[in-house]
Protein backbone atom coordinates (compact mmCIF):
# COMPACT_ATOMS: atom_id res chain seq x y z
CA UNK A 1 0.00 0.00 0.00
CA UNK A 2 3.15 2.42 1.27
CA UNK A 3 4.46 1.92 -2.26
CA UNK A 4 0.96 2.35 -4.47
CA UNK A 5 0.91 5.75 -2.37
CA UNK A 6 5.04 6.54 -3.35
CA UNK A 7 4.76 6.39 -6.78
CA UNK A 8 1.43 8.40 -6.98
CA UNK A 9 3.14 11.23 -4.87
CA UNK A 10 6.10 10.77 -7.43
CA UNK A 11 3.56 11.05 -10.47
CA UNK A 12 1.93 14.07 -8.85
CA UNK A 13 5.65 15.70 -8.10
CA UNK A 14 6.82 14.82 -11.73
CA UNK A 15 3.04 16.80 -13.23
CA UNK A 16 3.56 19.71 -11.22
CA UNK A 17 7.36 20.07 -12.50
CA UNK A 18 6.59 19.36 -15.94
CA UNK A 19 3.55 21.92 -15.67
CA UNK A 20 5.79 24.60 -13.80
CA UNK A 21 8.71 24.22 -16.74
CA UNK A 22 5.95 24.91 -19.58
CA UNK A 23 4.23 27.46 -17.79
CA UNK A 24 7.91 29.19 -17.45
CA UNK A 25 8.77 28.07 -21.32
CA UNK A 26 5.06 30.03 -22.08
CA UNK A 27 6.26 32.95 -20.02
CA UNK A 28 9.33 33.93 -21.99
CA UNK A 29 7.43 33.44 -24.97
CA UNK A 30 4.83 35.69 -24.38
CA UNK A 31 7.83 38.24 -23.21
CA UNK A 32 8.80 37.53 -26.72
CA UNK A 33 6.01 38.44 -28.74
CA UNK A 34 6.07 41.73 -26.25
CA UNK A 35 9.33 42.93 -27.11
CA UNK A 36 8.74 42.33 -30.72
CA UNK A 37 5.02 44.08 -30.91
CA UNK A 38 7.16 46.97 -28.61
CA UNK A 39 10.10 46.78 -31.87
CA UNK A 40 6.99 46.41 -34.62
CA UNK A 41 5.23 49.88 -33.20
CA UNK A 42 9.36 51.40 -32.93
CA UNK A 43 9.43 49.96 -36.40
CA UNK A 44 6.30 52.11 -37.38
CA UNK A 45 6.99 55.12 -36.19
CA UNK A 46 10.12 55.40 -37.89
CA UNK A 47 9.17 54.67 -41.17
CA UNK A 48 6.13 56.99 -40.50
CA UNK A 49 8.04 59.80 -39.77
CA UNK A 50 11.00 59.31 -42.16
CA UNK A 51 8.18 59.51 -45.16
CA UNK A 52 5.43 61.79 -43.58
CA UNK A 53 8.02 64.40 -41.57
CA UNK A 54 9.71 66.29 -44.99
CA UNK A 55 6.09 66.51 -46.31
CA UNK A 56 4.75 67.99 -43.66
CA UNK A 57 7.55 70.15 -43.01
CA UNK A 58 7.06 71.38 -47.02
CA UNK A 59 2.97 71.78 -46.50
CA UNK A 60 3.94 74.18 -43.70
CA UNK A 61 6.39 76.08 -45.56
CA UNK A 62 3.98 76.36 -48.43
CA UNK A 63 1.46 78.04 -45.62
CA UNK A 64 3.80 80.37 -43.92
CA UNK A 65 4.36 81.74 -47.52
CA UNK A 66 0.70 81.74 -48.48
CA UNK A 67 0.10 83.68 -45.10
CA UNK A 68 2.29 86.19 -45.76
CA UNK A 69 1.65 86.81 -49.24
CA UNK A 70 -2.02 87.56 -48.11
CA UNK A 71 -0.34 90.29 -45.57
CA UNK A 72 1.40 91.61 -48.21
CA UNK A 73 -1.49 91.39 -50.49
CA UNK A 74 -4.36 92.83 -47.92
CA UNK A 75 -1.98 95.16 -45.29
CA UNK A 76 -5.59 96.30 -43.89
CA UNK A 77 -6.30 92.61 -42.26
CA UNK A 78 -3.80 92.26 -39.56
CA UNK A 79 -1.67 89.25 -38.71
CA UNK A 80 -3.49 88.55 -35.70
CA UNK A 81 -6.83 88.27 -37.14
CA UNK A 82 -6.03 86.58 -39.83
CA UNK A 83 -4.55 83.87 -37.01
CA UNK A 84 -7.89 84.53 -35.49
CA UNK A 85 -10.60 83.56 -38.36
CA UNK A 86 -8.15 80.40 -39.53
CA UNK A 87 -7.82 78.93 -35.78
CA UNK A 88 -11.74 79.25 -35.67
CA UNK A 89 -11.88 77.81 -39.22
CA UNK A 90 -9.33 74.74 -38.18
CA UNK A 91 -11.85 74.35 -34.98
CA UNK A 92 -15.21 74.18 -36.79
CA UNK A 93 -13.90 71.62 -39.89
CA UNK A 94 -12.54 69.14 -37.01
CA UNK A 95 -15.81 69.35 -35.65
CA UNK A 96 -17.13 68.75 -39.21
CA UNK A 97 -18.54 72.19 -39.79
CA UNK A 98 -17.28 74.52 -42.63
CA UNK A 99 -18.37 78.05 -44.23
CA UNK A 100 -20.29 77.44 -47.37
CA UNK A 101 -18.04 77.48 -50.58
CA UNK A 102 -18.22 80.52 -52.80
CA UNK A 103 -18.25 81.04 -56.56
CA UNK A 104 -18.85 83.55 -59.24
CA UNK A 105 -21.77 83.73 -61.16
CA UNK A 106 -22.26 85.17 -65.02
CA UNK A 107 -22.46 88.41 -63.72
CA UNK A 108 -18.94 88.21 -61.26
CA UNK A 109 -20.98 87.98 -58.53
CA UNK A 110 -20.45 85.76 -55.74
CA UNK A 111 -23.47 83.10 -54.97
CA UNK A 112 -23.12 80.16 -52.49
CA UNK A 113 -22.69 77.06 -53.49
CA UNK A 114 -25.88 74.93 -52.27
CA UNK A 115 -24.71 73.66 -49.16
CA UNK A 116 -26.09 70.29 -47.63
CA UNK A 117 -26.29 70.31 -43.75
CA UNK A 118 -23.71 68.20 -42.46
CA UNK A 119 -26.66 66.62 -39.62
CA UNK A 120 -29.00 66.25 -42.67
CA UNK A 121 -30.83 62.70 -41.92
CA UNK A 122 -28.50 61.01 -44.70
CA UNK A 123 -25.17 62.14 -43.14
CA UNK A 124 -26.22 60.99 -39.66
CA UNK A 125 -27.21 57.89 -40.95
CA UNK A 126 -23.41 57.70 -42.15
CA UNK A 127 -22.49 58.74 -39.11
CA UNK A 128 -24.79 56.71 -36.55
CA UNK A 129 -23.31 54.13 -38.55
CA UNK A 130 -19.52 54.13 -38.04
CA UNK A 131 -19.89 54.80 -34.63
CA UNK A 132 -22.17 51.38 -33.75
CA UNK A 133 -19.21 49.95 -36.10
CA UNK A 134 -16.29 50.92 -34.64
CA UNK A 135 -15.21 52.52 -37.82
CA UNK A 136 -15.70 56.27 -36.39
CA UNK A 137 -14.29 58.55 -38.54
CA UNK A 138 -13.43 61.21 -36.80
CA UNK A 139 -14.22 63.94 -39.07
CA UNK A 140 -18.28 64.37 -37.82
CA UNK A 141 -18.78 64.86 -34.05
CA UNK A 142 -21.56 65.70 -31.48
CA UNK A 143 -21.35 69.20 -31.45
CA UNK A 144 -23.64 69.90 -28.13
CA UNK A 145 -23.55 67.66 -24.69
CA UNK A 146 -26.86 66.25 -24.99
CA UNK A 147 -25.59 64.70 -28.42
CA UNK A 148 -22.21 63.32 -26.85
CA UNK A 149 -23.98 61.99 -24.14
CA UNK A 150 -26.75 60.31 -26.26
CA UNK A 151 -23.64 59.32 -28.48
CA UNK A 152 -22.40 57.26 -25.21
CA UNK A 153 -25.58 55.17 -24.88
CA UNK A 154 -26.40 55.05 -28.73
CA UNK A 155 -22.62 52.91 -28.63
CA UNK A 156 -23.53 51.40 -25.37
CA UNK A 157 -26.62 49.53 -26.90
CA UNK A 158 -25.32 49.67 -30.60
CA UNK A 159 -21.97 48.26 -30.37
CA UNK A 160 -23.17 44.98 -29.05
CA UNK A 161 -26.24 44.59 -31.02
CA UNK A 162 -23.66 45.34 -34.21
CA UNK A 163 -21.48 42.45 -33.64
CA UNK A 164 -24.81 40.12 -32.74
CA UNK A 165 -25.73 40.76 -35.89
CA UNK A 166 -22.58 40.44 -38.15
CA UNK A 167 -21.80 36.99 -36.03
CA UNK A 168 -25.56 36.52 -36.82
CA UNK A 169 -25.48 36.69 -40.44
CA UNK A 170 -21.58 35.09 -40.76
CA UNK A 171 -22.45 32.40 -39.11
CA UNK A 172 -25.34 31.95 -42.10
CA UNK A 173 -23.05 32.27 -44.58
CA UNK A 174 -20.56 29.60 -43.59
CA UNK A 175 -23.04 27.41 -44.17
CA UNK A 176 -22.59 28.28 -48.18
CA UNK A 177 -19.26 28.58 -47.57
CA UNK A 178 -18.68 24.74 -46.22
CA UNK A 179 -20.36 23.46 -48.44
CA UNK A 180 -17.70 24.75 -51.08
CA UNK A 181 -15.03 23.34 -48.71
CA UNK A 182 -17.14 19.78 -48.48
CA UNK A 183 -17.00 20.17 -52.81
CA UNK A 184 -13.45 20.54 -52.80
CA UNK A 185 -12.79 18.21 -50.65
CA UNK A 186 -15.16 15.97 -53.01
CA UNK A 187 -13.13 16.97 -55.90
CA UNK A 188 -9.18 16.97 -54.24
CA UNK A 189 -9.34 15.20 -50.94
CA UNK A 190 -7.84 12.08 -52.72
CA UNK A 191 -4.71 14.02 -54.25
CA UNK A 192 -4.12 16.60 -51.48
CA UNK A 193 -4.03 17.04 -47.41
CA UNK A 194 -6.49 18.35 -45.85
CA UNK A 195 -4.49 21.49 -44.64
CA UNK A 196 -3.83 22.15 -48.38
CA UNK A 197 -7.87 22.01 -49.02
CA UNK A 198 -8.19 23.69 -46.25
CA UNK A 199 -5.56 26.84 -47.45
CA UNK A 200 -6.85 26.48 -50.57
CA UNK A 201 -10.48 27.09 -49.93
CA UNK A 202 -9.02 29.98 -47.62
CA UNK A 203 -7.35 31.55 -50.75
CA UNK A 204 -10.39 31.18 -52.57
CA UNK A 205 -12.64 33.29 -50.05
CA UNK A 206 -10.11 35.91 -49.88
CA UNK A 207 -9.99 36.64 -53.67
CA UNK A 208 -13.65 36.79 -53.32
CA UNK A 209 -13.67 39.53 -50.84
CA UNK A 210 -10.58 41.44 -52.12
CA UNK A 211 -12.58 41.90 -55.44
CA UNK A 212 -15.69 42.26 -54.68
CA UNK A 213 -15.16 44.89 -51.63
CA UNK A 214 -11.92 46.33 -52.76
CA UNK A 215 -10.80 46.43 -55.86
CA UNK A 216 -14.52 46.74 -57.78
CA UNK A 217 -15.67 49.39 -54.78
CA UNK A 218 -12.22 51.19 -55.67
CA UNK A 219 -12.67 51.70 -58.98
CA UNK A 220 -16.48 53.16 -58.58
CA UNK A 221 -15.09 55.30 -56.10
CA UNK A 222 -12.52 56.70 -58.04
CA UNK A 223 -15.03 57.66 -60.92
CA UNK A 224 -17.30 59.18 -58.56
CA UNK A 225 -14.76 61.10 -56.51
CA UNK A 226 -13.26 63.74 -58.90
CA UNK A 227 -10.73 64.60 -56.35
CA UNK A 228 -9.76 60.38 -55.77
CA UNK A 229 -7.17 58.72 -57.38
CA UNK A 230 -7.63 55.09 -57.81
CA UNK A 231 -5.61 54.62 -55.07
CA UNK A 232 -6.75 57.05 -53.06
CA UNK A 233 -10.19 54.86 -53.09
CA UNK A 234 -8.63 51.62 -52.53
CA UNK A 235 -6.69 53.25 -49.55
CA UNK A 236 -10.55 54.02 -48.57
CA UNK A 237 -11.88 51.10 -48.75
CA UNK A 238 -9.00 49.33 -46.65
CA UNK A 239 -9.04 51.79 -44.09
CA UNK A 240 -12.53 51.49 -43.55
CA UNK A 241 -13.28 47.75 -44.27
CA UNK A 242 -10.44 47.24 -41.32
CA UNK A 243 -12.65 49.28 -39.48
CA UNK A 244 -9.30 51.89 -38.79
CA UNK A 245 -11.33 54.98 -40.21
CA UNK A 246 -8.70 57.48 -40.28
CA UNK A 247 -11.45 59.71 -41.45
CA UNK A 248 -9.08 61.43 -43.87
CA UNK A 249 -10.86 60.17 -47.12
CA UNK A 250 -14.60 59.98 -46.48
CA UNK A 251 -16.79 60.07 -49.41
CA UNK A 252 -19.88 62.58 -50.51
CA UNK A 253 -17.62 65.59 -48.91
CA UNK A 254 -16.93 66.78 -52.12
CA UNK A 255 -18.53 70.53 -52.56
CA UNK A 256 -21.64 70.48 -54.58
CA UNK A 257 -21.56 66.58 -54.19
CA UNK A 258 -25.53 65.76 -55.96
CA UNK A 259 -27.47 63.28 -53.95
CA UNK A 260 -25.25 63.63 -50.83
CA UNK A 261 -27.94 62.09 -48.60
CA UNK A 262 -28.60 58.97 -50.97
CA UNK A 263 -25.41 58.45 -51.39
CA UNK A 264 -24.23 58.48 -47.85
CA UNK A 265 -26.87 55.69 -47.39
CA UNK A 266 -25.17 53.35 -50.21
CA UNK A 267 -21.91 53.94 -48.89
CA UNK A 268 -23.07 52.17 -45.19
CA UNK A 269 -24.82 49.44 -46.64
CA UNK A 270 -21.47 48.88 -48.41
CA UNK A 271 -19.64 49.47 -44.84
CA UNK A 272 -21.81 46.74 -43.54
CA UNK A 273 -21.69 43.91 -46.07
CA UNK A 274 -18.21 45.01 -46.21
CA UNK A 275 -17.64 44.12 -42.56
CA UNK A 276 -19.62 41.11 -43.18
CA UNK A 277 -17.30 39.97 -45.43
CA UNK A 278 -14.59 40.78 -43.54
CA UNK A 279 -15.48 38.65 -40.26
CA UNK A 280 -16.18 35.97 -42.77
CA UNK A 281 -13.04 36.00 -43.52
CA UNK A 282 -11.54 36.16 -40.29
CA UNK A 283 -13.86 33.24 -38.94
CA UNK A 284 -12.61 30.58 -42.14
CA UNK A 285 -8.84 31.70 -41.28
CA UNK A 286 -9.19 30.57 -37.48
CA UNK A 287 -11.10 27.80 -38.23
CA UNK A 288 -7.95 26.16 -38.77
CA UNK A 289 -6.06 24.80 -36.13
CA UNK A 290 -2.80 24.66 -38.45
CA UNK A 291 -2.89 28.52 -38.26
CA UNK A 292 -3.68 28.77 -34.56
CA UNK A 293 -0.47 30.60 -33.32
CA UNK A 294 -1.79 31.29 -30.16
CA UNK A 295 -1.05 27.71 -28.52
CA UNK A 296 2.47 28.87 -28.48
CA UNK A 297 1.80 31.39 -25.96
CA UNK A 298 -0.79 29.63 -23.69
CA UNK A 299 0.15 27.01 -21.43
CA UNK A 300 -0.55 23.13 -22.59
CA UNK A 301 -3.05 22.65 -20.07
CA UNK A 302 -5.36 25.67 -20.72
CA UNK A 303 -5.01 24.40 -25.02
CA UNK A 304 -5.98 20.88 -24.06
CA UNK A 305 -8.72 21.71 -22.00
CA UNK A 306 -10.06 24.72 -24.36
CA UNK A 307 -13.70 23.70 -25.48
CA UNK A 308 -13.13 25.58 -28.90
CA UNK A 309 -9.91 24.04 -29.70
CA UNK A 310 -10.91 20.46 -28.95
CA UNK A 311 -13.91 21.17 -31.79
CA UNK A 312 -11.54 22.50 -34.46
CA UNK A 313 -9.27 19.81 -33.67
CA UNK A 314 -11.76 16.82 -33.45
CA UNK A 315 -13.02 15.07 -36.59
CA UNK A 316 -16.56 14.49 -36.30
CA UNK A 317 -17.63 17.33 -34.71
CA UNK A 318 -20.10 19.85 -35.65
CA UNK A 319 -17.35 21.46 -37.43
CA UNK A 320 -16.76 20.81 -41.03
CA UNK A 321 -15.19 17.33 -42.15
CA UNK A 322 -12.46 17.77 -44.88
CA UNK A 323 -12.09 14.63 -45.50
CA UNK A 324 -13.94 11.10 -45.75
CA UNK A 325 -10.51 9.53 -44.47
CA UNK A 326 -10.63 11.80 -41.15
CA UNK A 327 -14.36 10.65 -40.51
CA UNK A 328 -14.07 7.28 -41.01
CA UNK A 329 -10.99 7.15 -38.62
CA UNK A 330 -12.95 9.25 -36.05
CA UNK A 331 -15.94 6.49 -36.49
CA UNK A 332 -13.05 3.45 -36.31
CA UNK A 333 -11.77 4.99 -33.08
CA UNK A 334 -15.18 5.53 -31.59
CA UNK A 335 -15.72 1.83 -32.15
CA UNK A 336 -12.23 0.01 -30.61
CA UNK A 337 -13.36 2.21 -27.77
CA UNK A 338 -16.95 1.01 -27.48
CA UNK A 339 -15.35 -2.31 -28.08
CA UNK A 340 -12.55 -2.29 -25.41
CA UNK A 341 -15.26 -0.98 -22.95
CA UNK A 342 -17.72 -3.93 -23.38
CA UNK A 343 -14.38 -6.45 -23.21
CA UNK A 344 -13.64 -4.93 -19.79
CA UNK A 345 -16.87 -5.61 -18.46
CA UNK A 346 -16.86 -9.49 -19.56
CA UNK A 347 -13.48 -9.42 -18.21
CA UNK A 348 -14.99 -8.19 -14.87
CA UNK A 349 -17.66 -10.64 -14.83
CA UNK A 350 -15.25 -13.31 -15.69
CA UNK A 351 -13.03 -12.59 -12.72
CA UNK A 352 -16.17 -12.08 -10.42
CA UNK A 353 -17.30 -15.49 -11.25
CA UNK A 354 -14.13 -17.33 -10.98
CA UNK A 355 -13.67 -16.17 -6.96
CA UNK A 356 -17.66 -16.25 -6.46
CA UNK A 357 -17.13 -20.48 -7.61
CA UNK A 358 -13.50 -21.28 -8.04
CA UNK A 359 -13.15 -23.34 -4.68
CA UNK A 360 -16.15 -25.63 -6.50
Amino acid sequence: MSKIVDADRQNLIRREQTTSSRMSSCGWRVIALLLFYLLYLLLGAAVFSAIEAPIEDDILHKLKSKKDEFLADHPCVTEEKLIELLDITVYSSKRGVYIPAIELDENKQPVEIDHTPNWSFGQSFFFAATVITTIGYGEQSPLSGKGKLFCIVYCVVGIPLTLLILSTIVQRLLEPANKVLMWLNAKLGSLYQPLYIRLLHLILVFLAVFVLFMLLPSCVLNKVEEEWNWFDSFYYCFISLTTVGLGDFIPGDTIGQAYRPLYKVIITVYLMVGLVAMMLLMAIFTSIPELDVTIWFLPSMIHETDPERQRLQTAGSSGPLYTQQENQSAETLRIVRARARRDDEAEWDDSSTKSQYGDD
